[in-house]
């Protein structure tokens, strides 16, 4: 059967396409040179691919393969035959730098890089794609993996350091005595506020694994001594008596339901006058600049069955939880300091 010739529109959107399709491709690339820390290596300068391959104990022509794709991206430079350098972009893959984005980048691999894998029986069922792929979730599993554990906490200290001065900075906290972290991770982002703000205590409340990995950070940040570490479940119950409880990136790993619990929780447990304070990405009006935390809800509906919401459902979850919506303040973009005050 004869078929009409492409239009030029036709050629380019094929090709726009075939960039998407690949992205998986790109995607991999960018893993092994965070995993095998080419940046870190190339930090001092331009190196062979056969230096390289020595260094990470791989096969020089392997390597060189994925090097030179990555070159071809952006990522590194090749200005000599078989020898790369770093770009802007490769030094964000360096793991002591500002901006890193290393372990975002060993993500996929960190929570299970099965759990992507099946997107139609997801979507057919609801279910996540770590519980199909591996029959228990993602939480699960790295509570009983230490390694991976760890690197998962790394990774959202990353995240959370993208945001956290930017918060401190923009945030009025004059107002309060108290600010509870919960589910606060290593305390990157109480530590940033308690910095800015002198007057303030602060609470770290996370699962006991994490929070025993969150004193050093508090130490080291110079606050330790005004902030309280707490283990426990949010789903039980968060500290009493704070003035204000933080709750960021927390709310996208659950659905409704379970939001909806640990709002409850922070409603229970404050005072009058008290607040709630999430720090969520934002999903912008436009498609176009949207994409990221759509791409990131996508994320949360194959690993954790959570979701990215638009400042309407967030105001629902607060209204449900007992609380009043406030204002929605932006921050580093994409993020936004969303208001829940005790009615």
């Amino acid at each position: 059967m004869m078929t009409a010739d492409p239009t030029q529109e036709e050629r380019a959107a094929a090709t726009t396409l075939l960039h998407m399709i690949w992205g998986l491709h790109v995607s991999r690339a960018v893993y092994l040179a965070a995993e095998l820390g080419i940046a870190d290596l190339l930090a001092q300068g331009e190196q062979t691919a056969a230096a390289l391959a020595k260094a990470t104990e791989t096969e020089e022509p392997a390597l060189y393969r994925v090097l030179r794709l990555l070159a071809a991206l952006g990522v590194l430079t090749e200005p000599r035959p078989r020898s790369f350098g770093l770009t802007v972009l490769g030094d964000r893959l360096r793991s002591d730098v500002p901006a890193s984005m290393r372990n975002w980048a060993m993500l996929a691999d960190t929570v299970g890089f099965r759990a992507h894998e099946p997107i139609l029986d997801a979507a057919r069922t609801g279910r996540t794609g770590a519980e199909i792929a591996y029959g228990r979730t993602t939480f699960e599993r790295l509570r009983g993996d230490p390694r991976c554990g760890a690197r998962f906490d790394a990774t959202m200290s990353e995240r959370t350091a993208a945001f956290a001065q930017s918060v401190a900075a923009t945030y009025d906290f004059a107002g309060m005595r108290v600010i509870a972290d919960i589910g606060g991770g290593q305390g990157t982002l109480l530590a940033a506020i308690l910095r800015r703000h002198e007057h303030l205590r602060g609470v770290l409340f996370e699962a006991a694994d994490v929070a025993d990995r969150a004193a050093s950070v508090l130490r080291e940040a110079g606050v330790g001594e005004r902030c309280e570490i707490v283990a426990g479940d949010f789903f039980a119950g968060v500290p009493d008596g704070a003035d204000g409880y933080l709750l960021a990136n927390v709310l996208h790993d659950w659905d409704d339901d379970r939001a909806v619990r640990i709002l409850h929780a922070c409603r229970r447990a404050m005072g009058t006058g008290g607040r709630v304070l999430i720090v969520e990405r934002l999903i912008p009006d436009d498609p176009r600049e949207a994409v990221p935390v759509l791409l990131s809800d996508l994320n949360m509906l194959l690993v954790t069955g959570g979701l990215e919401r638009t400042n309407a459902e967030y105001g629902k979850l607060l209204s449900a939880a007992g609380l009043r919506p406030g204002q929605i303040r932006p921050v580093a973009t994409p993020y936004g300091v969303i208001e829940g005050f005790a009615s």
